[in-house]
């Protein structure tokens, strides 16, 4: 990975030692005023998938459910008296292919060390991450700018398993600034991509996603939080010596929170037909002390 990388250092330190935020800390008032000038037309559209009952983690496998939706109470079972009531319990994963989530800077190690330097195995334990947990992301709001590649290449999606660079992106998205979200649409959702065989091992398949040089563009220009429709990585990844190199650039090195399999496709025809690239993003994570990620239900508004 150093082909893409070379020493590996980026932002460790750069907003003190004691830094749990990472480049989050770039997306401050001035963005976030930046992001609210921009707004047009108000219109407001969810960049989240469903979660239904039974979603799997990966690709599906006997036991890999990611998500369950269980009532319990509803109409029924407690008829009596004059108010009744329903709840429900959600039981999720943070991770995985198929949830719309925020992985936090926690969430990776790599060489034994997380964001910061810091010895990775301090970082988390048994009972959550000890620095850097998802709560350091709570909230998200700042200026965001999306990458369509499909439109750019003149395709309604990415064959499965491309990479896409540093070159790409700064076609894609030249007015991306310090303290932007970089949001990359491959056409994911209405593109098949083809499963890993059931007894190879694979959880990831063929899936488009981020080149690791495509990190030089996020550093180059500050950006603050990465989005994607897929996993972050393009799978199979790119090198031979880290099997989540986007991941690890991003989280590890850069201390850019991550956002995956976000729904992009209504926000891409909504800002092609304003002849616009920029919107408002707001990321509200689940406030989970120790989390080293949260599902998410971003929001663009335009």
């Amino acid at each position: 990975m150093d082909t893409f990388w070379p020493g590996l250092g980026a932002n460790w330190g750069r907003w003190g030692d004691e830094d749990e935020r990472g480049a989050l800390n770039l997306a401050g008032p001035e963005r976030v005023r930046a992001a609210a000038g921009g707004v047009r037309t108000g219109r407001a559209i969810s960049l989240t998938r469903p979660l239904r009952n039974g979603l799997p983690a990966y690709y599906p496998r006997a036991g890999d459910t990611a998500f369950e939706h269980q009532m319990i109470t509803w109409w029924g079972s407690n008829a009596g008296g004059d108010v009744q009531a329903a709840s429900d319990r959600l039981t999720s994963e943070c991770h995985g292919l198929e949830i719309t989530h925020m992985d936090a800077l926690s969430h990776i190690g790599h060489r034994g060390r997380g964001y910061g330097g810091r010895d990775f195995a301090s970082m988390t334990g048994p009972d959550g991450a000890a620095r850097c947990d998802i709560t350091a992301a709570v909230p998200v709001v700042t200026r965001a700018v999306l990458a369509d590649i499909p439109r750019l290449r003149g395709v309604e999606h990415l064959p499965a398993g491309t990479a896409v660079g540093h070159d790409e992106l700064a076609a894609a998205a030249p007015g991306l600034g310090p303290g932007d979200a970089l949001i990359v649409r491959t056409g994911r959702w209405s593109a098949p991509a083809p499963a890993p065989a059931p007894d190879s091992g694979d959880r990831y398949g063929h899936l488009s996603g981020l080149h690791p040089d495509a990190l030089r563009f996020v550093a180059d220009r500050d950006a603050a939080v990465v989005g994607t429709d897929g996993p972050g990585d393009a799978f199979p990844v790119a090198v031979d010596d880290c099997r989540l190199p986007v991941h690890v650039l991003a989280l590890v090195y850069l201390g850019v929170h991550l956002v995956h399999s976000m729904a992009l496709d209504e926000l891409a025809d909504a800002l092609a037909a304003e002849g616009r690239d920029d919107f408002m993003l707001v990321i509200g994570p689940l406030a989970v002390p120790g989390g080293t990620g949260s599902p998410v239900t971003p929001v663009a508004v335009l």
